[in-house]
């Protein structure tokens, strides 16, 4: 009988250790899924950040334009 109690632990842990296995693989196959959408997400932010560069540049140009240069003095 303790034959068998000992050969049902060795199998339970094997079962274990597959389930594991398996969870990992599905957890990095997951995370590789998602990796590829935040590279969709990454390239709308750069866009947008690369828009907000160009409307600012935009203003502060404007505003360099409306400005009186200072008077300049002499020594």
């Amino acid at each position: 009988m303790a034959r068998s109690s000992k050969r049902k632990n060795v199998l339970d842990w094997w079962q274990t250790v597959l389930d594991e296995t398996k969870d990992l693989v599905d957890d990095g196959i997951d995370r590789l899924r998602d990796d590829d959408d935040d590279d969709d997400d990454l390239a709308k932010e750069v866009s947008d950040l690369k828009r907000s560069i160009v409307d600012l540049s935009a203003k502060l140009d404007a505003l360099m334009a409306t400005t009186k240069p200072a008077a300049k003095t002499t020594p």
